[in-house]
């Protein structure tokens, strides 16, 4: 095949334009400090990187869900707590009112004081959480004590999306504290009965025993939300190391390594000029020249 003069010129212009690219391309990774600035650049590790930043943005959700959980489950043991310290005083003035030296005035005392623990009860039971009452199931919206006792029935479980498939409880049903049945009685009517049979004068020691039954219903709901607490705390840590891992992953995919690309547009730099002096030595004669 014989090399023409334009096809001289022709291969020499696509040449000088794909070191103007190169130069630009690496201008773009130095101006902007990634190494993939358009999926054409590198159209494998550019798929990596989206599905680094998703996998991160993934992970990021599944955290702000874990404390969102821990931030609920935390208020509900605050909230236990409280109604732990209520069920006490009721045990110790139930304990007071059986004592046989009570007069009557002394136990209808004993009496006003226990009723005045049913209001604290419901105030526990309440509670919220943002706008969001904790023991009302998955009715968060409506206040589950009213008129002096607990009406709510929702026995749904509220769930947080912790990780890929993971669930996790964080609510306790309210059913299951205050409306838990021991002897035939709930919470609050075990507090009444109490109440009234001192208001007639009886001994209330025969329910101390039913007493006991909720304290120890209650006690176990508080062990369960201790526990889910330490499992969403792992689930948390274990959220940061992955995070933290993943922008590590992304970080070296994406970033530019300075040295490495100032160096290249260096030598493209020289390759450019050598380019363009080649070049211009190779298309400066003419048929005139020829002729002389």
């Amino acid at each position: 095949m014989r090399v023409t003069q334009k096809m001289l010129s022709t291969q020499m212009i696509r040449n000088i334009q794909q070191n103007y690219r190169t130069l630009s391309q690496y201008q773009e990774q130095i101006a902007s400090g990634k190494a993939v600035n358009k999926t054409s650049d590198d159209p494998v590790k550019s798929i990596q990187i989206m599905s680094y930043r998703s996998a991160l943005v993934e992970t990021g959700q599944f955290k702000r869900n874990a404390e969102d959980g821990l931030d609920w489950l935390e208020a509900t043991d605050k909230s236990l707590d409280d109604l732990t310290q209520v069920m006490q005083k009721a045990r110790e003035l139930t304990v007071q009112g059986a004592n046989g030296v009570n007069n009557q005035e002394a136990k209808q005392s004993i009496a006003i004081g226990l009723k005045a623990l049913i209001g604290e009860i419901g105030d526990i039971a309440n509670a919220k959480i943002g706008d969001r009452f904790l023991f009302a199931g998955t009715d968060t919206d409506t206040a589950p004590f009213q008129d002096g006792k607990f009406v709510n029935i929702n026995q749904n479980s509220l769930s947080w999306n912790v990780g890929q498939g993971i669930y996790m409880n964080v609510n306790v049903k309210g059913t299951e504290i205050f409306n838990f049945q021991a002897d035939g009685l709930n919470i609050t009517a075990t507090i009444e009965k109490i109440a009234g049979e001192l208001e007639l004068g009886n001994n209330p020691e025969q329910l101390l025993g039913t007493l006991d039954k909720q304290l120890n219903n209650l006690l176990a709901h508080r062990s369960i939300v201790g526990t889910n607490v330490n499992r969403l705390e792992m689930m948390v840590n274990r959220l940061d190391e992955t995070e933290i891992t993943t922008k590590s992953i992304l970080s070296k995919n994406e970033e530019v390594d300075l040295a490495k690309v100032i160096t290249d547009l260096t030598n493209q730099q020289t390759i450019l000029n050598a380019a363009l002096s080649s070049g211009a030595k190779s298309i400066q004669p003419t048929l005139v020249d020829f002729l002389r």
